[in-house]
């Protein structure tokens, strides 16, 4: 019987190590055949990348997943080129005329990747793949996000904006004994980002959340949009793993569900109680309640109003308030632009004029510290992402290379926008850039995408952000607060030769790691002389 016994543990233990040769056997011919097929069969076999890349997409999605898609993009365009793979059937391109090329084509079209940004089950217009769809859903919207329309919401934009900002800090000043005050921006321009957009897309103000303080208020923010944004990426895993990991924070999605649902319910009510079309608010949530299908005159249903909102309240607040953030936080470490931006606003429009600035006035008067703006979203992109389309037949052929249809084709804009090849001293923050005579370099700059499917809020985020800065700038003096030392124009990052920007956070989008330490800067009245 022991006999016996033995000879069936032997005989198991060979039964165990056969299935794991086996095994081992059969994982080493998948790798064989996706390297030999990748080197040898592919149809994108003749374009440069890494080869893990070519036979993985776990290459790139492992960097989605940890909010460093865009620096890995700049990493494979400035060791490969302006066109490399960076996964089994894609490609990445680096040269802004390529981009451009590719957004603006018809045969480059949306693919199931956006189906990860439908945030709540229903398709708002980033999600939706379907051009047809894409397009109605922008004519609906367009005329909303117009010059004429986004003019009469300017007043509020003002009101929750720059006067809500000079407000604050002019208590400040009046409080304090010898003429200054140390604040935190990033905690000022998140605040007052959210309230514009809170304002504008669910007709309330932030105090509606019952929030106790400016920080409380500050961190909701951050949390719902991280939140939102990770909702999106664990729909790259199975299922169950999906709902497993997004339970512990639903309760936050619920919070901003209830707050957008009530939202459009007391907008419906108070047109009930106007019943006048003339007294109808000037703002995004009325817009969604009103725009409707040339066609066949149907309007959006309250779970699509809901869906627009979040995404409203994602693309509107976090990447204004950063790229403000950015902004300043490069004039402090650039006196010389610092110095140059002053004397523009001041000399266009002198401290002691109206306490308002319009979009108007400031984009005619301003076109430095439109350039600073500019040079700050190249710089520092607030967006940690590459924007992907979908090759459809016959195909498209970039840098001599025929991609056929099916191939993922990754705009990789941060790699443009710090791509040698194209910007001389890329590190380097110079607004002076863009200001050359017959320069275009604003068109190759991508932070609002480009061509059909451009960002609809462009020109919205750009009456923010630019009466915000002229306001700032002619009113106030900014210098770094007595002995910070963290950052400026002396603390050079020996890996660029400039001055070292603040350490940053770059979980999808590009945000300051610490904001309490290294956001803050000594104001007081603006000098005359």
């Amino acid at each position: 019987m022991a006999a016996h016994a033995g000879d069936a543990r032997v005989l198991g233990a060979m039964c165990d190590a056969g299935v794991l040769w086996a095994a081992l056997g059969a994982v080493a011919a998948l790798v064989s055949y996706r390297v030999i097929y990748a080197l040898y069969f592919s149809p994108l076999r003749h374009i440069p990348g890494p080869l893990l890349a070519r036979t993985t997409r776990t290459y790139l999605e492992a960097a989605a997943v940890c909010g460093r898609l865009a620096e890995h993009g700049r990493q494979i365009g400035e060791r490969y080129g302006d066109i490399a793979v960076c996964q089994p059937n894609s490609v990445c391109i680096t040269d802004p005329a390529d981009i451009r090329k590719v957004l603006s084509s018809p045969l480059c079209v949306k693919g199931d990747y956006y189906a990860l940004l439908r945030f709540t089950g229903v398709d708002n217009m980033i999600s939706m793949t379907h051009s047809e769809s894409v397009s109605k859903r922008r004519r609906m919207l367009g005329p909303f996000f117009s010059t004429s329309y986004v003019g009469k919401m300017e007043p509020l934009i003002a009101q929750y904006g720059s006067k809500a900002i000079v407000q604050r800090w002019d208590a400040l000043l009046a409080q304090s004994a010898d003429g200054s005050a140390t604040v935190n921006y990033g905690l000022t321009f998140g605040l007052c980002t959210f309230n514009i957009i809170s304002r504008l897309v669910y007709g309330q103000e932030v105090a509606a959340l019952d929030l106790t303080s400016d920080s409380e208020s500050l961190r909701w923010i951050h949390r719902s949009n991280t939140y939102l944004s990770l909702r999106a990426l664990l729909q790259l895993f199975p299922r169950p793993v999906f709902h497993a990991a997004k339970w512990p924070f639903d309760h936050m999605y619920h919070q901003i569900a209830d707050y957008i649902y009530g939202s459009i319910d007391a907008r419906r009510r108070l047109l009930a109680a106007l019943g006048v079309d003339d007294q109808r608010p000037a703002d995004l949530l009325q817009a969604l309640l009103d725009c409707e299908d040339a066609g066949s005159r149907v309007r959006l249903s309250s779970e699509e109003i809901h869906a627009e909102s979040l995404l409203l309240m994602i693309g509107g607040v976090d990447p204004t308030a950063f790229t403000l953030i950015w902004t300043v936080h490069l004039l402090m470490l650039y006196p010389e632009c610092y110095r140059r931006a002053v004397r523009e606003v001041r000399g266009a429009l002198p401290p002691g004029g109206s306490a308002e600035i319009t979009y108007a006035a400031a984009r005619g008067a301003l076109p430095y510290l439109e350039a600073c703006i500019q040079e700050s979203m190249r710089l520092v992109p607030v967006a940690s992402v590459m924007i992907p389309r979908t090759v459809l037949a016959p195909g498209l052929t970039l840098r001599g290379h025929h991609l056929p249809p099916g191939t993922t084709v990754f705009a990789n804009m941060y790699g443009s926008h710090m791509s040698p090849r194209y910007w001389a001293d890329p590190r380097r923050f110079d607004p002076a850039r863009f200001l050359e005579p017959g320069s275009r370099r604003a068109h190759c700059v991508f932070t609002f995408g480009y061509g059909s499917r451009i960002c609809l809020g462009k020109h919205m985020a750009w009456t923010n952000m630019l009466t915000i800065m002229a306001t700032l700038l002619r009113r106030y003096d900014f210098a770094l607060p007595a002995g910070y030392s963290r950052t400026g124009p002396a603390v050079i990052d020996p890996a660029t030769g400039y001055p070292k920007i603040m350490p940053m956070s770059q979980f999808l989008s590009r945000k300051p790691a610490d904001q309490d330490a290294d956001c803050r800067v000594t104001i007081s009245r603006a000098s005359t002389g």
